[in-house]
C-alpha cells in the first residue's frame, strides 16, 4: 500500500510542477463534458420544431356533383382549408408541377398531391363500383435521414384530415336529407302515415305476445322432460348420454325467431328422447328381475327387496310421466289449434301411466307375497315379465302418438312464427330502437336441457319486453295522431347538423396517461450522451497519459510488486475520470437543466460508471498496449449501436440484441434513466450491481491474467517501433 501511495504522489508532483501538464489535465477533464452538453442541447426538443419543415401541398381535385341529391363538394379544397390551420408542418400550397419539382431540387422535404378524381372516388362508396381514392406522396430521402420519417407523419395527418372531412361532409348531407323528411310531417298526409304505422305496430305486438306465451308452454314442458331424464339417468348411464347428444347448441342471432324455431325442435326432440329412454329403462328392469329370480330363487327375502327397489323406481317414472302429461295438456289451454294433437298424446300417456301403476302395485304385492311365502316364485316371475312387456308396448304407443300427432301441428306453428318474422322485417327500418331487445336472445347455449329451458324462458321474456316497447310506441303515436302535434317525432331527426357530423367524424377521443413522463427529448437522451461521454473521457485519458510506470518513477521504492504499479498509476486515472464525470453530471443538471427526479443518485451513477469504464479502458491498455486502445474504441462503437441508447433494442439486428445485456453501457444508462424519469423498486441498485460485475472482471484481468501476456505485448510493441512509423 505504501508503494502505491508513493507512485501516486510522484505523479501528482510532476503534474503540479509542469504548467503544460496541468493545462492538459484540465483539457482532458473538460472535453468529454462538452461532447455531452452539445449533443444534449442539440437534441433538446427537435420535434417541436417540425413546423419549419417545408412540405408542398397541391390539389387538382375537380370535385363531385350528385345526381340524386343536389350535392356539390370538393374534398380536395376542404382538405387544403383544414391544412391552413395545421401547424404540424410548414405547408406550402402550390401547383402539382412546382410541388414535384421542389421535392427533386431539395426545396421541399416532401410533397402531397390530391388527384383530380379524388372527390368522385370518395363518393363512389355510394355506388355499385367502389373505387378507393389515393393521395400521391413524394418524399426526398436524400436530404436528411430523419426528415422523411417526420414528413411521413405529416402525410398520415393529411390522410386523417381527409377521412374526417369526408365523414363530416357525408354526415351533414345525410342529416340535411333527414330534416327534409321530417318537414314532411307537417304535410296534410302525415296523419295517414302515422295511422298506418300504428296499425302495423299493433299487429306485430300481438304476434309477439302470442309467440311469447307459446314459448312459455314449451319451456314448462322442457322442465318436465328434464325431470324424467334425471330419473332414468340414475338407473342407466346410456340414457343420459343419449339425452345429452340430442340437445342442440343455440347461437345468438339478430333474427331471434330462428333461435325460437331451433329451441322448439330441441324441446320436442328431448321429450322423444325421454320417452325412448324410459323404454330402455323398463327393458333393463325386466332383465334385473330375471337375474334376481335366477340367482336368488331360494332366497325370497332378497328377491322381495329387489322388487321393492324396482317399485320405487317405477313410481319415480310415473311421477315424471304425470308431469310431462300435465305440461303437454296445458298447451291446448292457450293454443286451441293444437287441441286434437295434444288430446291424442295425453290419452296415450294416460294409458301408459295406468299400466305403469298396475306394474308398481304388482311389484309391491309380489314382494309382500314372497315374504309371506304365499306366492310361487316362478308364477310371480311370469306375471311381472308380462306386465313389463305390456308397459313397454304402452310406452312405445305413446312415443309413436307423440311423434305422429305433434309433428304436423309443430310445423304449422313454425309457419306462423315465420309469418310473424316476415311482418316484422318489413318495418325494421322504422322500429330499430324498439326492436333492439328482440335480437339479444341467448348466445351459445350448451347441449343441456337446463339451458334449453333457459333459452325458451329468456326468449319469451324478450318477446314480451319487445311487445311492451312497441305498445309504448303505439301509445305515443296515438297521442300524436289525436293531437295533430308531430313535433316530438320531428325532434328525433332534427338538431345541430354541424355538431352531429363533427361527432360522427371523430366519435372517440384519446386520453393519454403518461407513466414516468419526461419533459423533453433532451432529458430523455441525457443518460445516453452522458454515459457515452464518460467512456470517451476514459479513451482520452489512455491516449494522453501513460499507463506504464517508468523505472525512474519507482526509484527508491523497495520490492515493487506488479499490482502496486497497476494501482499506483490507476489512482491518477481514477481521479481525473471522477472529475470528468462530475463536470458532465453537474452540467446536465445545472447548466442544461435536464429533468431529474433524483439528482444525487444521478451524480452517484455517473461516478460509479466512470470508475468502471476508466478501469476497463485502463486495464485493456496496460495489458495490451495500443491493441487495448483499439479494443476500447471498438467497444465504444458496439455499445453506441447495441445498447438501445437512441432506438429500442428490439428494433436492432439480432447480434446487438444478443450482446445487449453483456455491455456496460446497458446497465449504466438504465440506472441513469431511473434517476431521470422516476424510480421503480430496486431497479437502480440492481443495475449498479450488474455494472459492478464488469469492474470485478476488469480487475481480475488487470491483476492476474495480464501477467502471462506482458512479454508478448512487449515484443509486439518492439516490432511496431521498428517500423519508425508506429
Amino acid at each position: 500500500m505504501k508503494n502505491i501511495w508513493k507512485i501516486f504522489q510522484r505523479d501528482m508532483m510532476r503534474i503540479r510542477k509542469n504548467v503544460i501538464a496541468l493545462v492538459v489535465i484540465v483539457g482532458i477533464s473538460v472535453v468529454p463534458c462538452l461532447y455531452a452538453w452539445f449533443n444534449i442541447a442539440a437534441s433538446w426538443d427537435p420535434y417541436s420544431n417540425t413546423g419549419n419543415l417545408k412540405v408542398a401541398v397541391a390539389s387538382v381535385d375537380e370535385g363531385y356533383e350528385g345526381s340524386l341529391i343536389p350535392l356539390e363538394i370538393n374534398i380536395g379544397d376542404q382538405v387544403l382549408s383544414a391544412l391552413r390551420e395545421n401547424t404540424q408542418m410548414e405547408w406550402v400550397f402550390t401547383t402539382k408541377d412546382k410541388a414535384t419539382a421542389g421535392v427533386k431540387s431539395g426545396k421541399y422535404y416532401a410533397a402531397i398531391v390530391i388527384p383530380k378524381d379524388f372527390s368522385n372516388k370518395m363518393m363512389s362508396v355510394f355506388s355499385e363500383n367502389v373505387e378507393k381514392p389515393e393521395i400521391t406522396y413524394y418524399s426526398n430521402a436524400k436530404e436528411n435521414a430523419i426528415a422523411p420519417k417526420v414528413t411521413d407523419k405529416g402525410a398520415s395527418a393529411v390522410q386523417r384530415q381527409v377521412n374526417q372531412v369526408f365523414i363530416e361532409t357525408i354526415s351533414d348531407t345525410t342529416l340535411t336529407v333527414l330534416q327534409a323528411v321530417s318537414n314532411m310531417t307537417e304535410a296534410s298526409g302525415a296523419e295517414t302515415i302515422v295511422s298506418n304505422l300504428n296499425t302495423n305496430l299493433n299487429r306485430i305486438s300481438g304476434d309477439l305476445s302470442a309467440s311469447a306465451g307459446l314459448l312459455q308452454s314449451f319451456s314448462d314442458m322442457t322442465v318436465s322432460a328434464q325431470n324424467l331424464l334425471n330419473s332414468t339417468t340414475e338407473f342407466m348411464q346410456s340414457a343420459q348420454t343419449q339425452s345429452q347428444e340430442s340437445k342442440q347448441t343455440f347461437q345468438k342471432s339478430k333474427d331471434s325467431f330462428s333461435d325460437i324455431d331451433s329451441a322448439l325442435d330441441a324441446a320436442t326432440d328431448n321429450v322423444e328422447t325421454a320417452l325412448n329412454a324410459t323404454q330402455s329403462v323398463y327393458d333393463e328392469m325386466n332383465q334385473t328381475i330375471t337375474k334376481a329370480f335366477e340367482a336368488q330363487s331360494q332366497d325370497t327375502e332378497t328377491v322381495a327387496s329387489t322388487l321393492d327397489t324396482l317399485a320405487a323406481k317405477v313410481q319415480k317414472i310415473i311421477d315424471s310421466y304425470q308431469s310431462v302429461r300435465d305440461a303437454v295438456a296445458s298447451i291446448s289451454d292457450s293454443h286451441s289449434e293444437l287441441a286434437s294433437a295434444v288430446d291424442a298424446v295425453v290419452s296415450r300417456m294416460d294409458t301408459s301411466i295406468k299400466a305403469q301403476q298396475e306394474l308398481h302395485d304388482k311389484l309391491q304385492n309380489t314382494a309382500q307375497s314372497l315374504r309371506d311365502t304365499t306366492t310361487d316364485i316362478a308364477t310371480a316371475k311370469k306375471e311381472l315379465q308380462d306386465l313389463f312387456a305390456t308397459n313397454g308396448t304402452q310406452i312405445a304407443d305413446a312415443t309413436n302418438e307423440y311423434q305422429s300427432s305433434m309433428e304436423t301441428s309443430l310445423n304449422k306453428l313454425t309457419d306462423a312464427l315465420d309469418s310473424s318474422k316476415t311482418k316484422i322485417s318489413s318495418l325494421l327500418s322504422q322500429l330499430e330502437k324498439s326492436t333492439d331487445g328482440i335480437y339479444s336472445l341467448t348466445d351459445a347455449a350448451d347441449s343441456d336441457l337446463t339451458q334449453i329451458q333457459s333459452v325458451l324462458a329468456d326468449s319469451g321474456k324478450l318477446l314480451n319486453d319487445a311487445a311492451d316497447k312497441i305498445s309504448d310506441t303505439t301509445a305515443k303515436l296515438d297521442e300524436m295522431e289525436q293531437s295533430g302535434d308531430f313535433s316530438e317525432l320531428e325532434s328525433i331527426i332534427s338538431g345541430d347538423r354541424s355538431s352531429i357530423s363533427s361527432f360522427l367524424a371523430a366519435p372517440v377521443s384519446l386520453k393519454t396517461h403518461k407513466v414516468y413522463e419526461i419533459a423533453n427529448y433532451g432529458s430523455s437522451m441525457a443518460p445516453f450522451y452522458s454515459v457515452l461521454s464518460i467512456w470517451i473521457g476514459g479513451i482520452v485519458l489512455v491516449a494522453m497519459l501513460k499507463v506504464n510506470v517508468s523505472d525512474k518513477c519507482t526509484e527508491g521504492l523497495e520490492n515493487v510488486k506488479l499490482y502496486q504499479v497497476y494501482f499506483g498509476r490507476f489512482i491518477t486515472f481514477l481521479i481525473v475520470g471522477l472529475f470528468q464525470s462530475t463536470l458532465i453530471a453537474l452540467g446536465d443538471l445545472l447548466y442544461l437543466g435536464i429533468q431529474c427526479e433524483h439528482p444525487f443518485l444521478f451524480l452517484l451513477a455517473c461516478w460509479f460508471s466512470s470508475i468502471v469504464f476508466v478501469n476497463i479502458i485502463y486495464t485493456l491498455t496496460v495489458s495490451l498496449g495500443d491493441i487495448g486502445k483499439a479494443v476500447s474504441v471498438i467497444l465504444l462503437v458496439v455499445q453506441v449501436a447495441g445498447t438501445g441508447g437512441t432506438f429500442p433494442i428490439e428494433v436492432a439486428p439480432k447480434f446487438f440484441q444478443a450482446v445487449y445485456p453483456l455491455l456496460p453501457f446497458t446497465h449504466s444508462m438504465a440506472a441513469l434513466r431511473e434517476t431521470v424519469g422516476g424510480m421503480y423498486g430496486m431497479n437502480y441498485w440492481i443495475d449498479l450491481g450488474k455494472l459492478a460485475i464488469f469492474l470485478v472482471i476488469s480487475l481480475i484481468v488487470g491483476l492476474v491474467l495480464r501477467k502471462p501476456i506482458i512479454k508478448l505485448n512487449d515484443a509486439f510493441t518492439e516490432k511496431l517501433e521498428e517500423t519508425k512509423l508506429m
